[in-house]
């Protein structure tokens, strides 16, 4: 790629292996939903449905539902639990703990401060674009704990600093022009092709797909690649 100033990245499984804190978390949940159905008088072994509430869940975040409180009744509901949900303050507590057990077990991918410092020293701007975790500055939170946020110029958490989340041009656009580069001297790269290459693309930069899940590939990306260091041949 030629001519290219402003390199943009994708947090959650580009940057950052967030399987193992969203596993941590999902544990956790399990214990939560399992105390409720027990105080209620539920004879129900939460851990028996393991498998159908990670479908669920697999299927709200690929539908882009981040706000994990319109979670946890959709999964009650799964659990064959028609009479009972639980409440507002009752949501946000689930998330609460889901959001902290993911923070304190996401690790940076092996090649992530390599291709970072690469960047750096070849003098490319580099940005981040990342969509909310649903509640407000939820995940402003969360990348503070993220020891990586140093390299970047610039921020766009998508559902925070602009109303539309990924995949919307909004907030593609908004880090081109905070950091005043032509978005034809933009790159995206990102692990999603339904959020990060779409978006991407929508609002005209070029865009790097990084390969960590069976996704569909639509839309095709510019370049595909399976680790980020491969970004050196391209920039």
């Amino acid at each position: 790629m030629k001519d290219i100033k402003l390199v943009v990245f994708d947090f959650d499984q580009t940057l950052v292996d967030s399987v193992k804190g969203f596993d941590k978390a999902f544990i956790e949940i399990k214990k939560e939903f399992q105390q409720f159905l027990d105080r209620n008088g539920y004879s129900i072994i939460v851990e028996d449905h393991s498998s159908e509430l990670k479908k669920i869940m697999r299927e709200l975040d690929k539908n882009r539902e981040y706000d994990r409180n319109n979670w946890w009744n959709p999964l009650l509901k799964q659990l064959k639990v028609t009479e009972l949900q639980f409440t507002k303050d009752e949501c946000e507590r689930l998330t609460k703990i889901y959001w902290d057990v993911t923070a304190e077990n996401t690790e940076l991918f092996p090649d992530t401060l390599e291709i970072l410092n690469y960047l750096t020293r070849k003098k490319y701007q580099l940005g981040l674009i990342t969509d909310n975790d649903g509640g407000f500055g939820l995940k402003k939170i969360r990348l503070a704990k993220c020891p990586i946020m140093k390299f970047f110029n610039q921020v766009v958490i998508a559902g925070d600093d602009v109303p539309e989340k990924k995949p919307h041009p909004a907030a593609f656009q908004k880090i081109a022009a905070l950091l005043k580069v032509s978005p034809k001297a933009s790159v995206m790269v990102g692990d999603k092709p339904f959020t990060d290459i779409l978006g991407g693309k929508a609002a005209g930069f070029h865009t790097v797909l990084v390969i960590r899940d069976v996704w569909e590939i639509n839309p095709t990306p510019d370049f595909q690649i399976h680790q980020l260091l491969e970004l050196k041949s391209l920039l």
